[in-house]
């Protein structure tokens, strides 16, 4: 009975112990209303701290804000509100006042009102609310927040001067974000009166020098961003105006540590003040500022730098040369337009991790870069180097990021970066093909798996075999391609195996609603930036994918009416929305009668001509003046092997920069029976025979002067191709440019 009894009291216990875990359950509406994100509540930083990079990591995405919630013991919470339930937001009544630490919302009209009841949220260490439709009126309810330390109100435009008293009282506030308000001089001057500020962001707003003065009191600061942007672009937009003045104002900060004054007018003379006022600077941006390269030498009198970021003036040689003293920098970001010299300079730096080399440099100056003891990050932009002075960098095991813009490298660098063991980002940007006819992405399998990022952006082509190779990186979180081949359904399905992929970004596609439904099952994609062919059926099917967030979608097949609709219809989805890009620059389909896998230009109702005239013998050249034969040429004569037709004109600046792709066909393959046949336009004929000689041009160049060829041919615009095999057939018409070399090589073949 006694052991009976004990088991009834232990039972009993733990009925009533149940409770204590509901506490951990936070209740959403069924719908989501935005996702959730924990972190270890000995672990979370608020503040200006709260943005570097190992902060951020340390949240991680529970999941989407619906139904119950189980938060683990001992986590704080962070809730990112989606746009769905702007005009309700009554759920909020339900959730504990003192369990959410964190909020953030984005790009929706959360209104005053809206602002009000996320006050109720006593315990927030940070509030970010961006472009919420936000006036004045919300200093009424800011005292509630008197644990805040970070309050980010950017682009609000109705927010004014007349909320700085309320922003100044919060006692714990330590960062406060402005950017893109209407808050002036007075404004910061109210701001000053705060006992405990130590970051201000007003770029974007009416600031001046007078502002800078106005903070006088707040000794404790320690970050300030101005930020006005380029000149060249902002446009009427208000921004901050700031001189040598300003700067001189800053002997009010010792302490400061972070300054952007990103478009300001200021010269060498001011930033040698800056320097001797302001000896504790970490982090300098002084991007698009009207500064000469021999002003920025003063750059070099910053001892404590760690970060230096500068656009809009080249750091030369003469510059990057007077950087000695800084030991501690960092980060190095701007045009850094230097040759040889400059970057053995800049490889005495013992901390350097991050840098961008443009200019002069060229395979000499590898060495140096491969001997920087610290640097993980290195972009190299328009340079001399080749894949000779890349390979100097095999072996490599402190880079983790590489990105490469043009350049004379080819894709035969993979052999290079495939022996970097802790390569975890990298960008390829206009990176040609390797030579000798070799695949481009021979090697693309050899790259570490632990690779995170991929991007590849105006390179060679991937073909679908590529893809497949994409597969085994299964720790990739971010894959953007842009440009090249025309990306298909069969090529996204190799990527279902990207289990961690968050981002993705397909900019040249002809994907259908079935590649849409392949990418929607990937478990973890929550951001989606896509040109494809998808329907509203399809854009419905990605929406109830359960990861994703952020969709940008440009299709044919959608109008802004139908992705809204998609969008109400799936709340959990943070912001949808269609862009005006078509899916390739030019609108594709398939061959007429599926004998080939290459794709063509203009849809089917386009090319009503054109896919009757394939299949049928070629339509008679129609020519009165040949240019570089002597003799007029007939299709009947060129018999036994393929003929490339292009349609062209001097005038048209797309089939001007095609010549050298053409040029390099020719020479590729003359010898295997390539012939290729030039009809120049009707329009600027006079001026044919001047260009053909100026650019070396070797094949014969017919003028159809009367358009008659054109017309036989169904010319839709210029340039055009048109492929005719070894028995004078016309086999593909205005094929794809991404497939035209493919198309050459299989009539070759045949």
């Amino acid at each position: 009975m006694l052991n009976l009894a004990f088991r009834c009291l232990s039972l009993a216990v733990m009925l009533i112990a149940v409770p204590v875990h509901a506490a951990n359950v936070l209740r959403f509406p069924r719908e989501s209303v935005g996702s959730i994100s924990i972190c270890p509540e000995k672990s979370a930083v608020y503040g200006e701290a709260s943005f570097n990079k190992s902060a951020s990591n340390r949240w991680q995405v529970l999941g989407p804000a619906a139904g119950d919630v189980e938060i683990p013991e001992g986590s704080v919470v962070r809730l990112e509100i989606s746009n769905v339930q702007a005009n309700n937001l009554d759920w909020l009544s339900e959730l504990p006042h003192d369990r959410i630490t964190d909020v953030r919302t984005k790009n929706f009209s959360l209104g005053d009102d809206g602002f009000r009841q996320l006050t109720r949220f006593t315990s927030l260490r940070h509030l970010s609310v961006t472009n919420g439709g936000l006036t004045s009126e919300i200093a009424s309810d800011l005292p509630r927040l008197s644990q805040l330390q970070y309050l980010w109100l950017g682009s609000n435009e109705q927010l004014t001067d007349d909320a700085m008293a309320a922003i100044a009282a919060l006692p714990n506030l330590h960062s406060i974000g402005l950017d893109h308000t209407g808050v002036t001089d007075a404004g910061l001057e109210t701001l000053s009166r705060s006992s405990s500020l130590r970051a201000i962001h007003a770029g974007f707003t009416q600031v001046t020098d007078s502002g800078i003065a106005n903070l006088a009191s707040l000794g404790n600061l320690r970050t300030l961003n101005l930020y006005a942007g380029d000149p060249e672009f902002r446009g009427d937009a208000p921004h901050p105006s700031i001189t040598d003045v300003g700067l001189a104002q800053l002997k009010q900060f010792p302490n400061l540590e972070e300054l952007d004054v990103t478009g300001s007018e200021i010269t060498g003379s001011g930033l040698e003040r800056l320097a001797l006022d302001c000896p504790k600077l970490r982090r300098l941006v002084v991007s698009h500022c009207g500064l000469s390269p021999d002003e920025l030498r003063h750059i070099g009198l910053f001892k404590q730098l760690e970060q230096f970021r500068c656009y809009g003036t080249a750091l030369e040689d003469s510059v990057v040369k007077q950087f000695g003293a800084l030991t501690n920098l960092r980060q190095l970001a701007g045009e850094l337009q230097v040759s040889n010299e400059g970057i053995e300079a800049l490889s005495a730096l013992p901390n350097l991790e991050e840098m961008v080399i443009s200019g002069k440099c060229d395979d000499s100056c590898m060495a140096s870069v491969a001997a920087m003891p610290c640097l993980r990050d290195l972009t190299v932009a328009h340079t001399r180097i080749t894949n000779a002075g890349f390979a100097l960098l095999a072996d490599n095991t402190k880079l983790e990021h590489v990105q490469i813009i043009g350049n004379r490298i080819t894709t035969r660098c993979i052999d290079t970066l495939a022996t970097m063991p802790n390569l975890r980002r990298l960008g390829l940007m206009a990176v040609k093909p390797r030579n000798g006819g070799e695949p481009a992405w021979k090697n693309l399998e050899s790259l570490t798996p632990s690779l995170s990022e991929l991007w590849l952006m105006g390179c060679p082509s991937l073909e679908e075999s590529d893809f497949a190779k994409l597969a085994q990186f299964r720790d990739l979180k971010t894959l953007r391609i842009e440009g090249g081949r025309a990306i298909t359904d069969e090529h996204v399905k190799h990527l279902k195996s990207l289990n961690k992929l968050d981002y993705l970004q397909l900019t040249s596609t002809v994907i259908t609603d079935e590649g849409v439904i392949e990418i929607m099952a990937l478990p973890a994609l929550r951001r989606l930036r896509i040109n494809c062919l998808a329907t509203e059926e399809g854009l419905e099917a990605l929406a109830r994918a359960p990861s994703i967030r952020y969709v940008t979608i440009g299709s044919p097949n959608l109008t802004d009416e139908i992705v809204q609709r998609v969008h109400d219809r799936h709340p959990q989805v943070t912001t949808m929305r269609r862009t005006e890009s078509s899916p390739p620059s030019l609108p594709l389909s398939r061959a007429k009668n599926n004998t080939d896998r290459f794709w063509r230009i203009g849809t089917e109702k386009e090319r009503v001509k054109l896919n009757a005239l394939e299949g049928a013998m070629a339509p008679k050249l129609t020519v009165t003046d040949w240019l570089n034969s002597d003799h007029p040429l007939d299709l009947a004569e060129l018999q036994g092997r393929v003929v490339m037709i292009k349609f062209w004109g001097t005038w048209c600046g797309p089939c001007r920069r095609q010549m050298p792709n053409v040029r390099g066909l020719h020479e590729k393959y003359a010898e295997r029976g390539l012939v290729i046949v030039g009809l120049h336009s009707t329009k600027a004929a006079e001026r044919a025979s001047e260009y053909i000689e100026a650019n070396d041009l070797s094949w014969a160049i017919g003028l159809d002067d009367k358009g008659q060829t054109a017309t036989e041919y169904a010319v839709p615009h210029w340039p055009s191709f048109y492929l005719v095999d070894r028995n004078g057939v016309l086999r593909i018409a205005n094929p794809s440019m991404d497939d035209l070399e493919a198309a050459v090589v299989a009539l070759l073949n045949e």
